[in-house]
């Protein structure tokens, strides 16, 4: 279906319906976080009951942005408004697929009316292509962009706050508009957001720029023991539990962002950050700012993402863990 066909699907199905849950990837990034709270007041400006409920909680980085209650699946005020009567629609964003959205999908059938609709936003190229209307382009650098397109083609006019938390969502995607997936469309999403209120220097200093003293101290303890290997194409950094807590000892890190330290180094051309999950579970984040299709990396141990930027959970001590993935990068290094 082609983007205008899913955004018509879209607005015929909203039109005859009051409630709709958004939902998006656990561990949400800026553009998860900016798109379904963008989403969910282009919904209530048409009137519409819309509702935000996660798996996890947004980053404290993000939260400058919330303008109203996003539930997680064990609030109780978000269970009575499910026992007052189901959900009529749900839409996913920035997931390739349900599973990403934690227990939030394992819980759906539970909120929702029989029959009801699921709608999914998403520029992910690894995107399964679920639902009832896909609204999906693997070009885009953001779902972002596909939330503003819906937004036009509703001929909604845009608040600041909103505007905002779309202007967080792609500047954050395209890493300050940085990353290779920089666009036109990106660029052309970002000015008229500006237009409609949004305030960059505000956003970026927000994001990016407030920062605890412990995340340095922090950061100083990674790069202290970063590895080089296949001579200095590929930067590997690590971070245990116990590292986390040294610096956080009762709070938990931010560490969206580090990743990208991997690929700054003169000579690297890709980039993996292993941080500790739990025991003997790992998250191994992956950067290219070559050639290298880090998704396709990302994809050997059950993972996703884009060419440039993926992932994936691995089992095993740490030491097995590193080098399973320097093997796995090795392959696909020319």
């Amino acid at each position: 279906m082609i983007l205008s066909e899913a955004l018509g699907s879209f607005r015929s199905v909203l039109d005859g319906l009051e409630r709709v849950l958004i939902t998006t990837h656990v561990n949400p990034d800026g553009d998860a976080v900016g798109s379904v709270l963008a989403l969910r007041g282009i919904l209530r400006s048409l009137g519409k009951q819309a509702e935000i409920v996660l798996d996890d909680e947004i980053p404290v980085k993000y939260r400058f942005l919330i303008d109203d209650p996003v539930y997680r699946v064990d609030d109780r005020e978000f269970l009575d408004m499910v026992t007052d009567g189901g959900f009529e629609m749900a839409v996913y964003v920035d997931a390739s697929e349900p599973e990403r959205a934690g227990a939030v999908s394992q819980h759906l059938d539970e909120w929702m009316v029989d029959g009801a609709p699921v709608a999914n936003i998403d520029h992910h190229i690894s995107n399964t292509g679920f639902g009832d209307i896909v609204i999906v382009d693997g070009e885009r650098a953001s779902a972002a962009e596909l939330v503003l397109d819906l937004s036009q083609f509703l001929g909604i006019e845009l608040t600041p706050p909103v505007a905002n938390q779309l202007f967080a969502a792609v500047l954050t995607d395209t890493g300050r508009f940085q990353f290779s997936n920089t666009s036109p469309e990106s660029l052309q999403a970002a000015g008229s957001l500006v237009a409609a209120g949004a305030v960059p220097s505000l956003v970026t200093e927000r994001i990016y720029f407030q920062r605890p003293a412990a995340f340095y101290q922090l950061l100083g303890s990674i790069f202290s023991d970063l590895e080089m290997h296949y001579d200095g194409r590929l930067c590997v950094m690590t971070m245990s539990i116990d590292q986390a807590r040294q610096f956080f000892p009762t709070e938990s890190v931010d560490t969206e962002g580090i990743v990208d330290f991997t690929v700054q180094i003169d000579g690297t051309d890709l980039g993996a950050f292993v941080r500790q999950m739990e025991t003997g579970v790992y998250r191994v984040s992956l950067r290219s700012r070559g050639d290298v299709d880090v998704r396709a990396i990302a994809e050997a141990f059950g993972g996703g993402g884009h060419a440039k930027a993926a992932g994936c959970r691995i089992e095993g001590k740490v030491d097995e863990v590193k080098e399973r993935v320097v093997a796995e990068i090795g392959r696909h290094l020319g």
